[in-house]
């Protein structure tokens, strides 16, 4: 590339092995990775009059985001045309000298990234986490030059929820941005935390105190979460449901925790509505083959002797073992399973409630009615008139 520049702008232009802090410099960096973002990053902390040219191979172009929030002035996709190269060289080289006032502004703005929740860092770190695409202990450290060790998660909630808003009327606000404000409010000076949208719901990555192995024995961090679910509802009508996966002190397990939440989010909970434990799971084998008849048979007249039989358990045994590991009798886990699989009917289809009841398992419209709002806490035809929150 300095043979290009040489020819284009012969004797304007040296290859510097170890500049000034204080010179004028044109980085030309290829990023084959997300955390070369990092290294960009510090190129302009380190060389606050440079100019950062990124080149960008095609499968990370989706990152291309972060030159923006770096405020990079220029960005180059592979593969790399000569002409277009030198043309943007030669423009950001000549105009430097006049956006030399706002680029330090921006450097400035930049170097607050590190202690910025919405670093584009930090949540591209965050995602990787949750996905599993961190695999050994060298990116953990990179990771600690915009996020602190002491912010890295150990447990995941997995969130959805609605907004009661009555007549189908637009929510007059940010449900979104509602819900995390409150959560920082309350969680401010107890634990470290983060919010990311994934795949239509809100995560929420907390790092709890390492000295709780899980969520539920944290009195202090289980009565602010409860707070805050019933300020949500009572001040802005947000009515929310999550799942809650395990602790994990490795951060490379915090993966687990998100399939934990996510896990739990699908069974019906144990003592509030609002919230569901992984470790309220049951981990019996024979019950989860049990569990697992109730889901694929919940449409069906299901009564206690057919799925005791379905894993060899006398009745009288299975409904013993069965509240114990569930934390609820055989009638009411049945009759919450059902509950949760009409949930997208009456969501997204336009269907009659005599019709969700019959297709569910209830005997009858009214005994459906009276079930669903005794555990969901309104009538199914209210439940239909309120507005799901999509975190995107």
């Amino acid at each position: 590339m300095l043979g290009w520049l040489e020819e284009f702008l012969p004797n304007t232009f040296t290859e510097c092995t170890q500049p000034s802090a204080h010179e004028v410099v044109i980085f030309v960096y290829e990023i084959r990775g997300l955390f070369d973002w990092i290294k960009v990053n510090r190129l302009k902390k380190h060389y606050p009059n440079s100019i950062i040219v990124p080149i960008v191979a095609v499968h990370l172009a989706y990152s291309a985001g972060i030159a923006i929030e770096l405020n990079l002035q220029a960005l180059l996709i592979k593969p790399l045309h000569k002409q277009k190269f030198l043309r943007i060289v030669k423009k950001l080289y000549t105009s430097y000298k006049e956006q030399q006032a706002s680029t330090v502004t921006m450097l400035e703005l930049s170097q607050q990234f590190p202690q910025d929740h919405t670093s584009p860092f930090r949540e591209a770190f965050l995602r990787r986490l949750i996905r599993g695409e961190i695999n050994n202990e060298q990116e953990i450290v990179q990771a600690s030059s915009f996020l602190s060790t002491d912010c890295i998660p150990n447990i995941v909630f997995l969130i959805q929820g609605y907004v009661d808003i009555q007549h189908n009327r637009p929510i007059p606000y940010d449900a979104s941005s509602v819900i995390t404000n409150v959560f920082r409010q309350h969680f401010a000076d107890k634990a470290p935390l983060s919010f990311l949208n994934f795949e239509r719901y809100l995560l929420l990555l907390m790092r709890i105190p390492i000295t709780y192995t899980s969520f539920k024995h944290w009195a202090e961090g289980v009565t602010t979460l409860l707070t805050v679910i019933e300020q949500l509802k009572n001040d802005y009508s947000i009515h929310l449901f999550m799942g809650i996966g395990g602790v994990f002190l490795q951060s490379m397990q915090v993966k687990e925790s998100y399939s934990q939440a996510r896990k739990a989010r699908r069974k019906p909970p144990v003592d509030n509505i609002h919230i569901r434990f992984y470790e309220d799971l049951t981990k019996h084998e024979q019950l989860q083959k049990a569990i697992h008849y109730i889901e694929e048979h919940y449409d069906e007249q299901l009564v206690i002797s057919d799925v005791a039989k379905s894993i060899n358990f006398s009745p009288t045994h299975f409904s013993r073992l069965f509240k114990k590991e569930t934390g609820r009798n055989f009638v009411d886990y049945v009759a919450y399973t059902r509950i949760i699989k009409t949930l997208p009917y009456l969501r997204k289809f336009d269907y009659t409630i005599e019709k969700i009841a019959a297709s569910s398992g209830f005997n009858t419209p009214n005994y459906y009615s009276l079930t669903f709002k005794k555990y969901v806490g309104i009538s199914p035809t209210d439940y239909r008139n309120t507005i799901e929150i999509l975190f995107k």
